[in-house]
């Protein structure tokens, strides 16, 4: 293997969630690179746009409403149909699909192009840390970005130069044996299920990764019988499911909110 594609493995290999950077800007120089790496990701209908920005004011206004930013640069990858609805226009058409699966294609495209911004920034030497909690944000967002109808923000990515004070250990993930499956469907059994966990839990707890963090979700009914010497990933994971949290913030009236429409099936 050549050392420019070995270095094209390391990047991916070891890539890392940085939740600490130093001031040092982003140059936009810098920043243009990345963007235009971004965009030369696959995509099915270019159903992707990026808002940006070194705005100190606007992401303390993020920090507030819950999505805790600590960047040089943020960015929102935002699922867009406005722009093509008016090329569209521009063409003589009408739109006449179902969002449910246009979304859907928007969703590839706006996440293959962040696959491609933080491999980018991470060449340049730049860290990153998505915002996976965005989507219950749109309103907000929407009003603090100015996002129109048929606009959505479908993650967010802090950016900047990591603090080397920072240690960071990479991610668990789970063997691929568990997630890569030959021809056909691999339904896990208990005992490969139990392999799973394992797998994930011992990883973390040999971090200390939620230790360090005091990120232990607690239970809202029951007592808690599990304490941090023994709370990992599988733990973690299932209690942020389990309990209807994201059940506040449903997700298709957060979209319809946002002028986006679905097809109901009808009864028969």
């Amino acid at each position: 293997m050549s050392n420019q594609n070995q270095r094209v493995f390391d990047i991916m290999l070891n890539r890392r969630s940085m939740r600490q950077f130093l001031d040092k800007p982003i140059s936009d120089e810098v920043l243009e690179k990345i963007l235009k790496a971004g965009f030369q990701a696959p995509f099915a209908a270019q159903l992707c746009s990026i808002i940006y920005t070194r705005d100190s004011e606007k992401i303390t206004e993020l920090q507030k409403i819950g999505a805790y930013p600590t960047t040089q640069v943020l960015m929102l990858f935002l699922i867009d149909l406005r722009r093509i609805e008016k090329i569209m226009t521009k063409r003589g058409h009408s739109y006449d699909a179902d969002d449910a699966f246009t979304l859907w294609l928007g969703v590839q495209d706006a996440s293959l192009v962040a696959e491609n911004v933080i491999l980018a920034a991470e060449a340049l030497g730049l860290g990153s840390v998505f915002l996976g909690a965005i989507p219950h944000f749109a309103e907000p967002l929407a009003e603090l970005f100015n996002i129109p109808d048929r606009v959505f923000p479908m993650v967010g990515l802090c950016l900047g130069y990591p603090d080397p004070a920072e240690h960071t250990e990479i991610r668990p993930r789970y063997p691929l044996e568990f997630s890569a499956y030959k021809d056909v469907y691999h339904d896990h059994s208990d005992e490969d299920i139990l392999s799973c966990m394992k797998a994930m839990d011992e990883g973390y707890l040999a971090q200390n990764y939620y230790i360090k963090r005091s990120a232990k979700i607690p239970l809202r009914k029951g007592k808690d019988t599990i304490d941090y010497d023994t709370y990992s990933w599988c733990e973690h994971i299932s209690r942020k499911l389990c309990q209807g949290g994201w059940a506040k913030h449903p997700l298709l009236a957060t979209l319809e909110k946002q002028g986006f429409t679905f097809k109901i099936k009808p009864k028969k």
